[in-house]
């Protein structure tokens, strides 16, 4: 399973959208949530302790989350299901295909 944290200000509103496009756009592709993916919502001071496989954020948050483990995809809009799309899925299937080989 890949985990992915969605990264905003303050954890709550925003990154909760956020979540519910990234599912959307993985479900949309054939992925399935909590078999293949989970989604969780975090602000930018706890996204740092968080383990994930993906951070999905904005420039200006990845940029505060310093040297992570991990792969971080920025957006410009949040909330932008094609944006998100374009820039997570690629990602998403490399890590995916690398955690099926474990």
């Amino acid at each position: 399973m890949v985990k992915i944290s969605a990264v905003c200000g303050m954890g709550l509103g925003s990154g909760l959208l956020v979540k519910m496009g990234i599912d959307k756009v993985l479900e949309n592709n054939g992925f399935k949530s909590r078999d293949d993916f989970l989604v969780e919502v975090a602000d930018i001071s706890t996204a740092r302790g968080m383990f994930a496989d993906i951070y999905v954020t904005t420039t200006e948050f990845a940029e505060r989350l310093g040297d992570i483990n991990a792969e971080v995809i920025t957006v410009k809009n949040l909330f932008d299901k094609k944006e998100i799309e374009e820039k997570l899925l690629d990602t998403f299937k490399k890590v995916f295909e690398k955690k099926k080989k474990k």
